[in-house]
């Protein structure tokens, strides 16, 4: 047997040192320490021990709440891939913030601080992995047809980043996205209600992939305005390997034959080697946080990386190798409250988690109402 290396602090006794994982001489029956309190806690994100978590945003709140901001969404006719696409067409200031192992991106070196891309007008969230990137000149064509972008000798050049999840499993045959699904995404874009679940780029999302059988996940979006100051919103493509949690209890991921939730963080700590599959499986949860409040771009990019607690409390595991979890900020600067610099970033970034994470669940519930629905109308 092998142990995990856990140091436990001085004058624990060795054998609370230690987890032991699977035998060598038989890989099928896991052994246990002593000590296995922790093991029976739930074992996940805990709404009782987070700061948000539970909070209540706008019951029908969206990204579109933030004025100006349009989504749009497109989906291969076999509806298991499409494009979802944030716009901002008069310009906002990005920020960006990459964690997964296995980022697919578009135009993230562009926006960060230091270089001379001030204001995008859009971002595009894809499926088709690498290949849904092409979905992006669509986009650009759109805006660019329209007038959008920054103004040059021939004609505006609009800059759009872009983030894929990998879907490819899913989608099987289905035509990639390319730049006419970024074109239909684009002028699909519109204020309102944002449709959720299983639509444009969350179309072939899924989630719990490192162990049991994967369920469905999906596109949700949510928002919060901080009294008497700016609008926090979020938009979410949530493709996960990790379990979806709800506070304490897992509301989607892998399952077992019994139909039973594994809970993948709990089989990681029990030493459980995952299913041979799963070492194929690529994934990413993708998002945009929007806000109102006057932020420079490395303020938004402060936001952004803030954001991904919200999707650390939501999703477990999370931030894994085989992920390629990016978050977008984009800010309008339209707030007039006078709140600036460190206060924003702190205020911004604070909520932008709570509504991550709750955008994170809504679109996975709606995903999930969508095949309850089917189920029994058939």
């Amino acid at each position: 047997m092998r142990t995990s290396g856990i140091y436990r602090g001085k004058g624990i006794t060795k054998r609370y040192n230690t987890v032991f994982f699977n035998s060598d001489k038989n890989p099928d029956q896991t052994i246990y320490q002593d000590d296995r309190s922790i093991l029976n806690q739930p074992i996940g994100p805990s709404a009782n021990n987070l700061i948000g978590q539970g909070t209540k945003v706008h019951p029908k709140g969206s990204i579109t709440d933030v004025p100006g901001v349009l989504v749009g969404h497109a989906e291969d006719k076999s509806g298991r891939t499409g494009c979802t696409v944030i716009l901002y067409p008069e310009g906002a200031v990005p920020g960006v913030d990459v964690r997964g192992g296995f980022p697919g991106t578009e135009q993230t070196d562009a926006i960060k601080p230091g270089t001379s891309t001030d204001l995008i007008q859009g971002v595009l969230l894809t499926g088709g992995s690498n290949f849904g990137l092409a979905a992006t000149a669509g986009v650009v064509n759109w805006l660019a047809e329209h007038g959008y972008g920054t103004p040059t000798n021939v004609g505006p050049l609009p800059t759009v980043p872009a983030a894929v999840i990998f879907d490819l499993y899913y989608a099987k045959a289905s035509r990639r996205p390319d730049a006419q699904l970024g074109y239909k995404a684009a002028k699909a874009a519109k204020a309102g209600t944002v449709a959720q679940g299983s639509v444009g780029a969350g179309a072939g999302a899924t989630v719990g992939k490192i162990y049991g059988t994967p369920m469905k996940g999906g596109v949700g979006t949510a928002s919060w305005q901080i009294p008497g100051g700016p609008i926090v919103a979020a938009i979410v493509v949530v493709n996960a390997l990790g379990d979806i949690w709800d506070h304490d209890h897992i509301i989607a991921g892998a399952l077992k034959r019994n139909g039973k939730f594994v809970n993948q963080t709990r089989a990681i700590l029990e030493g459980i080697p995952p299913m041979p599959s799963s070492i194929q499986n690529r994934s990413t949860t993708i998002a945009v946080i929007a806000t109102t409040a006057k932020l420079d771009k490395a303020e938004a990019g402060r936001v952004a990386t803030l954001a991904h607690d919200g999707m650390a409390r939501a999703i477990s595991p999370v931030h894994i190798q085989a992920d390629g979890d990016t978050v977008f900020c984009i800010a309008t600067r339209t707030d007039t409250s006078g709140l600036i610099g460190n206060a924003a970033v702190t205020a911004v970034g604070t909520v932008a988690a709570v509504v991550l994470e709750q955008a994170i669940v809504r679109g996975v519930m709606a995903a999930q109402a969508e095949i309850k629905h089917q189920q029994s109308t058939k």
